[in-house]
């Protein structure tokens, strides 16, 4: 015997604002580590210098797990069905954060146990370090899955004529959490710190130390819980959709192997709060990075050939045909670029203002205040992106969008001076960031339309993954750039004085106005490449998509039955 449930028996919007917790948890951790990632060090007795560039680690294998898993457990969701995927991705997220929280105890010790075993003799904090690692990796599995099953969750429960607005939210709410991780983390971390006597004689009853940055870890795991129990309520009437086929573990291998050669080879990083914060924090490619990239590419062209050949692969290739789905694509690669340029040239334009060390602590609060002129707009735009949608269609309003963020780079190249006031450049970023913000959801809901209902999890993933990618290749090439630009410029302009070492107030003034000159020309570079992302908008995307056959009716067990 069976039952009917139809449409108005799911709300999809309740389904939506329940499982939005997960969405934020899981989007708040990537960044989250960032304000306190020195701290770390110094707890664990490692020299800060030297062991930055490991510790990095725990914020890039973060990055690059969560970009993995986007990848293949999109698809993993289109074959054994959303609600199993996102249940078990919050429980390996919530495997993740005890890991981490307990890294100092026995995952240090199982990880000493096999190195002595291997004939190597490292030191403890070492071990603890790289055990941090992995449990941020473990995290990132099970978190990167969430916004594009999410996604693919909204797909099957609106029509295509109604997904751009709840597209909006997923994207406002997943953007919200990467960007407020680091001031979350930080204010948390500074609580415990400026209160730890009051915490010390609350808990010493209890036999329990005072918080530190471990609480965050474990603060995940009731919130995730919590989140877990959301899900499971909100999907409990909501058919599970399963495509026939199997899972494609060799092209899985290949693309994540082109995804981790592509960051490693690009030294990409695309956490706001570890952008290079002053001119000289930029530097060149990474070593080897040559035979790195190419193995990239290879891996690449391997996974090309092995979809191509597939009767079930990974990424249906065909799926590029349709217009909406490649359009969007590429105007996700633009849009990525032109979303780091804003996050790479406000902090650098704030520190080579400062006039001495003394001032850093208000540069830092600067920074973030201007970057929120940048995120927070762009995160709220998000949601009147997809009323926009619903009422002019995918086209114009990603057209809109970009033409507002192009506004913004050309007052960026016009207008950055060493004297600018911080008013105006906080409503420069504003545009950009409205405008940004306003492209999320009409492009998600394209390239998601596009997609028949077996591919629609991968296709929600592709909507993030270009634009990570997007975001990876703009961290190296415009620090590079900027970094031989300046130097270049500097070389004419300054001759003599710049061999000669002079660090005379008008010479390190004239530095800095170069140092600025060379970030209004990203934002010359920024505008030119919303201009070429309106090509693919205009030419390539449909003003609307033909409305896939509604499904009015699924047929699931009665309880009991």
């Amino acid at each position: 015997m069976t039952q009917k449930v139809t449409r108005a028996t799911v709300n999809p919007w309740l389904v939506l604002g329940l499982i939005c917790l997960p969405i934020f948890i899981g989007s708040l951790d990537l960044t989250i580590v960032s304000a306190f990632l020195p701290e770390i060090l110094l707890k664990l007795g490692l020299p800060l210098q030297s062991s930055l560039d490991e510790a990095s680690w725990v914020v890039s294998g973060y990055l690059l797990a969560y970009a993995i898993s986007m990848m293949f457990m999109g698809r993993v969701s289109d074959l054994i069905g959303r609600r199993k995927v996102y249940v078990t991705c919050l429980l390996i997220f919530v495997v993740g954060s005890v890991l981490v929280a307990t890294a100092h105890t026995w995952p240090t010790d199982i990880l000493y146990l096999a190195a002595r075993r291997l004939g190597q003799r490292p030191e403890k904090e070492v071990m603890t370090l790289l055990a941090i690692i992995i449990g941020r990796i473990v995290q990132a599995l099970g978190a990167g899955a969430l916004v594009p099953v999410s996604l693919a969750l909204v797909g099957d429960l609106f029509p295509p004529e109604r997904r751009a607005q709840p597209l909006g939210v997923v994207g406002a709410i997943d953007t919200l959490g990467w960007v407020l991780g680091h001031l979350y983390g930080g204010i948390l971390v500074s609580f415990f710190a400026t209160h730890q006597d009051s915490f010390t004689n609350l808990l010493s009853g209890l036999g329990w130390p005072p918080p530190d940055w471990r609480t965050l870890f474990w603060i995940n795991v009731p919130l995730t819980l919590i989140g877990l129990a959301f899900t499971l309520y909100a999907l409990r009437n909501v058919p599970e959709k399963r495509a026939k086929g199997r899972f494609d573990l060799l092209g899985t291998l290949l693309i994540a192997g082109s995804l981790i050669a592509l960051v490693v080879g690009l030294g990409g990083n695309v956490d706001v709060s570890l952008s290079p914060s002053n001119i000289t924090d930029t530097s060149s490619l990474p070593p080897l990075n040559g035979p790195v990239l190419l193995i990239a590419l290879v891996a690449l062209i391997g996974f090309v050939l092995v979809e191509s050949r597939l009767r079930d692969p990974l990424i249906q290739l065909k799926l590029f045909r349709r217009r909406n789905l490649a359009s969007g694509a590429i105007i996700n690669l633009f849009i990525g670029f032109c979303l780091m340029i804003g996050l790479v040239t406000v902090p650098i334009l704030v520190n080579v203002r400062v006039q001495d060390s003394s001032q850093l602590s208000e540069a830092a609060l600067q920074t973030g205040i201007l970057l929120s002129a940048l995120t927070v707009p762009m995160a709220l735009a998000a949601i009147p992106g997809g009323w926009l949608s619903d009422r002019i269609g995918f086209k114009k309003t990603t057209i809109i969008g970009l033409v507002l963020a192009g506004i913004g780079f050309t007052l960026i190249w016009q207008t950055w001076t060493l004297t600018m006031s911080d008013g105006l450049v906080a409503v420069e970023m504003i545009f950009v960031g409205v405008g940004i913000g306003l492209t999320f959801s009409p492009i998600s809901a394209a390239v998601i339309n596009s997609a028949d209902e077996d591919h629609r999890g991968v296709a929600s993933a592709l909507v993030i993954i270009l634009r990570l990618i997007g975001m990876t290749v703009a961290v190296a090439s415009l620090t590079n750039f900027a970094l031989h630009r300046i130097n270049n410029l500097a070389a004419v302009e300054l001759g003599g004085a710049l061999q000669s070492g002079d660090q005379t107030m008008a010479f390190i003034n004239a530095y800095a106005g170069i140092a600025v000159r060379v970030l209004g020309e990203l934002g010359l570079m920024g505008a030119v490449l919303c201009l070429l992302a309106l090509i693919p908008a205009a030419f390539g995307m449909k003003a609307e998509v033909t409305p896939l056959p509604l499904v009015e009716e699924h047929n699931v067990k009665a309880a009991g039955d």
